[in-house]
């Protein structure tokens, strides 16, 4: 039946003070008290009904799944120094104009080139070491979930606290996408494309049939982030793409997600469309870029206008035409 809510509650507690009072001059009324009585405890269960079944939502709501206890990627019985990547770590807050290390957190951002003159490609790769998928989290603009939403990037960012990130998978423009955020599930559906899964773990895999990805046995089974853009920048067998004839299959701005290991990740923000700073790439150049930074799983995510990176409060890409409002982002940021 679900939850009981406020307005059910007190519905139910009006009625049980009125069979209360009813009930005391039930010797004298007769009969006509146990009528009154029924017809109470009729319209409690009517409004009981129309709450749970009638009534619907408007507008797309959020499908919340409990997620199961966080399993954090360090035993809490071991040493801190026990984690794979504790050297990596800082015992206080250590930054720098391009890299942030914590007690949890280590962030190095570089601006890389590869071509000349007109092939000349601007890129910035975000090398990350998280002691705990805690610190890899995603907002919705304006913080809230629904289609239509959008907002600058670096507000969210900056409202989040966010050490460093990236525009997400643009969710809100399309309805049939599955979308798992911080380990709820608000959409359910699979839609019609490769389907990225962070897993509570650390680990990372792209789910090639979409159509039997469900979000929330994901959840059941750790699922932290689901993002459903793509494509996957890898096949099923770890190869780079060797064609794409999707949609803006030439140079364009791009941004992508890969994976490593457990706690070690990388994004990447590829800028484009700008004459003798950066054409941007290809998805195949985009495939073979992630896997020469030694990816082991490598996902596209939403690129062109609204791609861009923020990191220390600013953006530091050089956005096309100024960038774009965004519908999520994904971030990296201590836990408040």
């Amino acid at each position: 039946m679900g939850n009981i809510t406020l307005e059910q509650r007190i519905d139910e507690e009006i009625a049980q003070q009125l069979l209360h009072e009813k009930r005391k001059k039930q010797a004298q009324s007769g009969w006509a008290p146990f009528v009154l009585d029924a017809i109470i405890a009729a319209i409690v269960l009517c409004v009981f009904a129309l709450f749970h079944h009638v009534i619907p939502f408007t507008g797309e709501q959020p499908q919340p799944v409990t997620p199961p206890t966080h399993q954090d990627t360090t035993v809490p019985s071991q040493p801190a120094d026990a984690h794979p990547f504790a050297d990596k770590f800082t015992d206080t807050v250590v930054k720098t104009e391009n890299s942030y290390t914590s007690q949890n957190i280590a962030i190095t951002v570089e601006k890389r080139t590869q071509g000349s003159d007109k092939s000349l490609v601007t890129y910035y790769v975000a090398d990350v070491y998280l002691r705990s998928t805690d610190y890899f989290r995603t907002a919705f603009a304006q913080d809230k979930f629904g289609q239509g939403i959008k907002e600058d990037l670096l507000p969210i960012a900056n409202r989040h606290n966010a050490i460093l990130a990236t525009s997400g998978d643009y969710y809100g423009m399309h309805a049939n996408r599955s979308v798992i955020r911080n380990g709820t599930v608000y959409r359910q559906k699979s839609g019609d494309g490769d389907v990225c899964v962070l897993y509570r773990d650390g680990t990372m895999k792209i789910v090639y049939d979409k159509e039997k990805f469900d979000a929330a046995a994901e959840v059941e089974k750790g699922a932290w982030q689901a993002w459903s853009f793509g494509p996957s920048l890898f096949k099923e067998n770890g190869d780079t793409l060797t064609s794409y004839s999707g949609y803006l299959a030439s140079k364009h701005p791009r941004c992508a997600i890969g994976y490593y290991e457990p706690g070690h990740y990388v994004f990447v923000l590829v800028d484009g469309r700008a004459d003798n700073y950066s054409a941007g790439l290809t998805m195949v150049a985009l495939s073979n870029l992630m896997k020469e930074l030694n990816c082991t799983v490598a996902y596209n995510l939403d690129g062109g206008q609204t791609a861009q990176m923020a990191f220390d409060g600013n953006i530091v890409n050089q956005p096309y035409k100024n960038g774009r409002v965004v519908s999520d982002i994904l971030y990296i940021g201590e836990v408040e």
